[in-house]
């Protein structure tokens, strides 16, 4: 860790007036608009330095040389007190979870001032911030033209050709941005959707449908390979670097389970934290709409790969007060886990960890016109994107490229239309959504410490046996709701082992029995 930055905040001042402007140069989609760029995002974490509750260090570099960013909440000595570690957006284009994670440390440290209980809570429990981990990632959501990048700034051979990023996507539009591109073929297992024929979806032989396009990423054949952007060279991403369900040798996981500098600095930072008990991340991976299910079946294996059924019930009460204070509906389900950081949390780290996707595009039906008897055809097939579309409507959100011939010299002689959904909308609200999402998820984060263990030393007593000996006895009990660590972290040992120590008074000796005592 390097040192503490105590940059009072008028030093800032003039340079966040040009950081905004840049900003809003950067943002030319509107998905980005009220996002703050890497060189912004820092300047609002270092102001956070001037309150005498937040402590702002870097845990290390990325592989792109940008600060990976803690803030440490609390009063007193904060790593000797029970502490939550809050996480941002572990994936890249998930820009949104670090924007609600800054704001969340920025809302505590000022209710603090003024709130007594705030003020007891932090006196008590310690809060630490790691609101941008893969700060490469997100700085790759403004590098043009605009796509969804997979990972940090690591040159990748993504299809494994000794060559790095060959074949990344191409602008034919030349609007800026990278879509889709579908080319008309009797081959291809694509067909318009009933409802709306800008929304491909992928045909079923077995209805005997037959399929009009291909359907691939925006670009040509760079490599001239017959396959068309499978190089991007993309990086590492932080979300599948991790070591449970980690998948070699597939784009985006890196050479090696936590190969990228940014995922040691966070995960070296948590194993010399033994004091932290829960751990939270902004995650497509949503555990707490989609809670992890037990498989009795397999509670005995050698290396266990479901979450066990006694701290399924734990966690299965805490995500069920989340949607209370959260109040969405109908999450989208979770993408592929493999290598995610909140697995590995619980699974390898030991800990109760908690992942929220924080948003997702809500259900909107289709405005009622008058005179029109249009029914919906039923389809289930691209309904989230059809639902997307019916959104984007009613927001007044300019974010889908309307299908336009282009020239291509792949394809001659086939029609080629290039077009589909902007990057980042389907994943980030528009900004002016994110305070509210934020006092909604430090509600739920000032409810954790409630949960936490809380343990007691009852029916003391000291029984005089005669010629000045005693014995000693007393009964040690968890108040709280969760017990001391999850199961998973007793079958692991990453958690620390919870010991009882008997401190003797002067001239006192041990005759039978142990200073210091293991609990369960």
């Amino acid at each position: 860790m390097i040192d503490t930055m105590n940059k009072p905040l008028s030093a800032l001042v003039p340079l966040c007036s040009f950081f905004l402007v840049a900003q809003a140069a950067l943002a030319q989609n509107g998905a980005l608009e009220g996002y703050a760029n890497h060189e912004t995002y820092s300047a609002q974490v270092k102001e956070l330095d001037a309150s005498d509750l937040v402590v702002v260090s870097s845990l290390g570099k990325s592989i792109g040389g940008r600060d990976v960013w803690l803030l440490t909440i609390g009063t007193g000595k904060t790593d000797d007190k029970p502490a939550i570690a809050m996480v941002g957006n572990v994936q890249g284009s998930h820009l949104a979870g670090g924007e609600i994670a800054l704001r969340m440390a920025r809302k505590l440290a000022e209710k603090a001032k003024a709130d007594d209980a705030t003020r007891k809570l932090l006196d008590e429990q310690t809060f630490y911030f790691i609101p941008r981990p893969d700060p490469d990632g997100c700085e790759k959501c403004y590098a043009k033209p605009l796509r969804i990048r997979a990972g940090n700034d690591r040159k990748t051979d993504d299809d494994r050709d000794f060559a790095f990023g060959e074949d990344p996507p191409d602008d034919l539009n030349g609007d800026g941005i990278i879509t889709m591109m579908r080319v008309e073929d009797e081959t291809g297992d694509y067909f318009p959707h009933p409802d709306d024929p800008r929304v491909l979806i992928q045909a079923d032989p077995k209805k005997n449908e037959k399929g009009k396009y291909r359907l691939l990423s925006e670009g040509k054949d760079d490599d001239a390979d017959e396959k068309f952007n499978e190089d991007g060279g993309d990086g590492v991403a932080f979300n599948h670097n991790f070591t449970f369900g980690y998948k070699p040798f597939q784009p985006a996981t890196g050479a090696n389970a936590v190969s990228e500098p940014e995922c040691r600095a966070v995960a070296d930072f948590l194993y010399s934290r033994p004091n932290v008990a829960v751990l939270f991340c902004f995650s497509p991976e949503d555990n707490l709409f989609h809670t992890w299910k037990p498989d009795s079946n397999t509670e005995r294996d050698r290396i266990r790969k479901r979450v066990l059924g006694s701290d399924a019930a734990m966690l299965e009460y805490i995500a069920g007060e989340y949607r209370k204070i959260h109040g969405g509906s109908e999450a989208p389900g979770s993408p592929d886990p493999s290598g995610s950081f909140s697995q590995w949390g619980y699974f390898h780290y030991g800990r109760w960890s908690l992942a929220a996707r924080a948003w997702w595009v809500p259900k909107t039906e289709e405005p009622k016109v008058e005179g029109e008897a249009k029914k919906p055809s039923g389809e289930k097939r691209g309904e989230s994107d059809i639902n997307l579309l019916r959104w984007l409507a009613k927001e007044k959100i300019d974010g889908f490229v309307d299908w336009k011939p282009v020239d291509h010299p792949d394809f001659s002689g086939k029609k080629v239309e290039v077009g589909g959904f902007k990057p980042f909308y389907a994943l980030n609200p528009p900004a002016r959504e994110l305070d509210g999402l934020a006092d909604k998820h430090l509600q739920f984060a000032a409810t954790l410490p409630s949960w936490l263990p809380k343990l007691a030393l009852i029916d003391v007593k000291a029984e005089a046996l005669g010629s000045g000996v005693f014995r000693i006895s007393a009964t040690a009990v968890n108040r709280g709701f969760l017990p001391t660590m999850p199961e998973m972290g007793q079958v692991n040992g990453e958690s620390y082992p919870l010991q009882i120590a008997l401190t003797l008074p002067k001239g006192a000796e041990m005759l039978q029995g142990s200073p210091r005592t293991k609990l369960p």
